[in-house]
């Protein structure tokens, strides 16, 4: 099994660090990569890190545990980011919060985890194991026309309409219960040049829709500004262009006073700007870091800051 490799470590530590001895919340730790660079270059700083998978946390704290009460670890999503933080640790205010949207290789590489058509395994993608909804309801009750509607939403799939109805037909003759039936049905679509690239597209969308993830990220970006003290910055790494966008707009959004239609001549919303954008443009990982960990070559991040 191949290990996971953190994305952007030296723009995480350029871009989130205003304060070095301020606390900063890891929304997504996974094996707690990127925490652990940052407590190793930052001897003050303290982490909140937080993960729905209980079993990334059991990795992180094996690999965190030597900085004692520096690193405090709570099991949730961070779709809860404001009461996970001030509730089940206390904390009113930090200096930063981190958003890594990505999978952890580990997490792929685990055919009973059912996140990749690469190895049969059941049709689960469930970040949190406790949750009732999986990729297996998702292909098996869904209805047509919802699962063309993910299949475009959330993965960009042309043929979205095609694959929907090959595996409603495919469910009445039997359940779709592994990663590698559904696989088969999908690769039965597509020339075999064609095969891999939508393969990704429509296991990440099921993905995405199995845990919620675009809501999540939305409700996660807004109550970072909850607990976000004054010059502290929000860092996103994200793989989708759907995730992106969703960045992109509410950086830009909550960088603006007024956001009334155009139409209205007088700002009738009485918004008021809560961030500067640091990141104009968003940033990309180096061609060096591309070349020892390809899976880095579709990250993209975005940072602001709390005015």
């Amino acid at each position: 099994m191949r290990s996971h490799r953190s994305v952007m470590v030296n723009e995480v530590l350029r871009y989130l660090i205003t304060n070095e001895d301020g606390i900063y919340v890891d929304g997504t730790l996974g094996d707690g990569g990127h925490s652990l660079e940052i407590l190793k270059n930052f001897d003050n700083v303290k982490i909140i890190g937080i993960d729905e998978d209980y079993d990334a946390l059991n990795t992180a704290s094996k690999k965190l545990s030597l900085f004692g009460n520096r690193i405090t670890l709570v099991c949730g999503n961070f779709a809860n980011l404001e009461s996970l933080v001030r509730e089940e640790v206390g904390i009113m205010y930090v200096n930063g919060v981190l958003l890594d949207i990505g999978l952890r290789q580990e997490v792929v590489d685990d055919p009973e985890r059912g996140f990749s058509f690469l190895r049969d395994g059941p049709l689960d993608m469930r970040f949190d194991k406790r949750s009732q909804r999986t990729a297996y309801i998702v292909v098996n009750r869904y209805s047509q026309k919802r699962l063309a509607e993910i299949f475009k939403n959330y993965g960009d799939v042309k043929k979205s309409r095609h694959i929907a109805e090959a595996i409603v037909s495919a469910r009445k003759r039997s359940p779709i219960a592994t990663t590698g039936e559904l696989a088969q049905i999908i690769k039965s679509l597509f020339p075999p040049s064609a095969v891999k690239k939508n393969l990704q597209k429509v296991f990440q969308a099921i993905r995405i829709e199995v845990n919620d993830e675009l809501n999540a990220l939305k409700s996660a970006l807004e109550q970072s500004l909850e607990i976000l003290e004054p010059g502290g910055r929000i860092v996103v790494i994200s793989y989708h262009s759907g995730e992106d966008r969703i960045v992109k707009n509410f950086f830009a959004t909550e960088a603006k006073d007024c956001i009334c239609p155009p139409e209205i001549p007088v700002c009738r919303c009485g918004h008021r700007r809560t961030l500067k954008v640091i990141t104009r443009k968003v940033v990309r990982p180096t061609d060096d870091e591309i070349a020892k960990n390809p899976s880095a070559k579709s990250a993209r991040m975005r940072v602001a800051e709390k005015i």
